[in-house]
C-alpha cells in the first residue's frame, strides 16, 4: 500500500498546471497561476466596491437633493408658482452641488459594507491564508478612490459653481417674468427678507386688501402698512422688484417700546407709496463683485486671490485685503481638501470594515455617518478661523485629511500584522 501512495505522489508531481490539481500539491505554485488568481481577486473586490459605492452614493445624492428641494422650492411647487418641467430642471441643477458631500459618504459606506461582509464571512481570512496582504486587497479600492477624488475636483471647481449660478439665475428670471406669482392671496409671504406680506385677493393683476409689515433685526414689526390695492413690477435697470401701494396708511411702532401695539405713533395716510425690494436680497447677489466665493470656478478663484474684496475699495485697508486674500485661498484649498477627503475616508474605511466584521447595513451606515460628520465638523471649525488669518486656516483646512489618513495608515499597518 505504501508503494501505491508513493507512485501516486510521483504522478501528481509530474503533472503541470494543465493537470488540474497537480500544482496545488507543489510547494511553489507557478507564478503565472498566482498572478491570474491575484487578478481575479482584484476584479472581484473592484466590482463589489464599485457596485456598493455606486448605490450608496446615489442614495446620499437623493437624500441631500431631497433636503434642498424641501427647503428651497417645494413650497413654490405646492403653491403653483412652478411648473413640473421647471421644477425638474431646478432639481437637476441641485445635483452637482451635493455630489462633493455625497461622494465621500457614499464611498465610505460602500467600502464598510463590502469589507465588513467579507470579514464577517471569513473571506478576508481566506485571502490572507493565500498569501495576500491587506495592502494588495486595498489596492483596487485605492484606485477607485483616486478616480473619484479627481472627478470630485472637477465637480468642486467647475460643474457645481456653474450649476449653482444657473439655479439662482433661473429663479431670478422666474421672478422677473412674473413677480406677482410669488404673492399668493390669503397667505403670509415671508420670502422677502425684512418683510411679511399679505393680500386678501387678486383683481386684474393687482392685489386687493394689501398688508405689509416691515421687521427689525429681532423680527418684530417696526412699520405696519395697509393699502386698498398693490401692484408688483420689476425694474430691470435697477434689478429690483417695485411694490406700488395705493390709497393706504402706515403705522410705526414706538422705538422705546416696539412690542406695544396698542399705543403706536400717529397713522400716516398716503395716496401712493413705492417700496423697492432688491432682487439680490431675495436670491443672493449675482453681480461679479458680490458673487459668493463658493460660486466661483477655479479660474475665477485664481484671479480673485488679489482682487476680491466684499466691500468698497476705498474702505479696504492692507489688513482687510490680506484677510480677503486668505478667504479666497481657504475656498480654493477647501475645494481641493473636500475632493481628496474621499481618499482619506477610504484609507480609514478599509481597516475599519475588516475590524468591525459586520454584515449589517444599518451598523455600517451608522459608522460611515459618524465618521463623515466628524470630518465635516472639523472643516467647519477650521473655516471659522478665517477671521484670524495669521493662523493660516487655508493650510489648516488639510488637517482633517491628515488625521484621517494617519489613522487609516496606522490601522492598516496593525491589521496587516494580525
Amino acid at each position: 500500500m505504501t508503494s501505491n501512495i508513493s507512485r501516486a505522489r510521483g504522478r501528481f508531481r509530474k503533472r503541470g498546471p494543465r493537470g488540474g490539481l497537480g500544482f496545488g500539491l507543489q510547494s511553489n505554485p507557478p507564478r503565472a497561476v498566482m498572478e491570474k488568481a491575484m487578478g481575479t481577486l482584484n476584479k472581484y473586490i473592484l466590482r463589489q466596491v464599485a457596485g456598493a459605492a455606486f448605490m450608496t452614493v446615489g442614495l446620499f445624492v437623493f437624500v441631500l437633493v431631497l433636503g434642498n428641494v424641501m427647503k428651497e422650492v417645494v413650497g413654490d411647487l405646492a403653491a403653483g408658482r412652478l411648473s413640473i418641467g421647471f421644477f425638474l430642471y431646478i432639481v437637476a441643477l441641485l445635483i452637482p452641488g451635493v455630489i462633493p458631500y455625497a461622494l465621500p459618504m457614499g464611498m465610505l459606506t460602500g467600502i464598510l459594507l463590502v469589507f465588513g461582509r467579507m470579514s464577517a464571512q471569513s473571506e478576508v481570512v481566506a485571502i490572507k491564508a493565500c498569501g495576500r496582504s491587506i495592502y494588495s486587497m486595498a489596492a483596487p479600492v485605492f484606485f477607485i478612490a483616486i478616480i473619484a477624488s479627481l472627478f470630485s475636483v472637477g465637480i468642486n471647481f467647475n460643474y457645481a459653481p456653474i450649476a449653482d449660478r444657473t439655479y439662482k439665475s433661473a429663479l431670478r428670471n422666474l421672478i422677473r417674468n412674473n413677480p406677482l406669482q410669488f404673492i399668493q392671496p390669503g397667505s403670509f409671504i415671508k420670502d422677502f427678507p425684512g418683510y411679511v406680506i399679505y393680500a386678501n385677493g387678486e383683481d386684474g393683476g393687482e392685489l386687493a386688501g394689501f398688508r405689509i409689515w416691515e421687521l427689525d433685526k429681532q423680527g418684530r414689526s417696526r412699520v405696519s402698512i395697509q393699502a386698498d390695492r398693490g401692484v408688483l413690477d420689476y425694474d430691470d435697470s435697477a434689478d429690483e422688484i417695485v411694490l406700488t401701494l395705493k390709497n393706504g396708511s402706515a403705522e410705526k411702532a414706538r422705538d422705546d417700546d416696539p412690542e406695544n401695539l396698542r399705543t403706536p405713533l400717529p397713522t400716516a395716510r398716503f395716496d401712493e407709496l413705492v417700496i423697492k425690494l432688491p432682487l439680490n436680497e431675495i436670491i443672493g447677489g449675482m453681480d461679479k463683485n458680490n458673487t459668493r466665493l463658493k460660486l466661483m470656478t477655479f479660474s475665477e478663484l485664481m484671479k480673485a486671490r488679489d482682487t476680491w474684496h466684499p466691500r468698497p475699495l476705498e474702505e479696504t485697508t492692507p489688513e482687510l485685503a490680506y484677510r480677503d486674500g486668505i478667504e479666497v485661498r481657504i475656498q480654493i484649498q477647501k475645494n481641493f481638501a473636500m475632493a481628496f477627503s474621499i481618499f482619506s475616508m477610504v484609507v480609514l474605511a478599509v481597516p475599519l470594515g475588516i475590524k468591525a466584521s459586520r454584515s449589517e447595513t444599518f451598523a455600517n451606515v451608522a459608522i460611515a455617518l459618524a465618521l463623515a460628520m466628524s470630518y465635516y465638523m472639523m472643516i467647519v471649525v477650521i473655516s471659522w478661523l478665517e477671521k484670524y488669518p495669521h493662523m493660516r486656516p487655508d493650510l489648516l483646512i488639510w488637517l482633517p485629511n491628515i488625521i484621517f489618513q494617519a489613522a487609516g495608515c496606522a490601522l492598516i499597518r496593525r491589521s496587516s500584522k494580525n
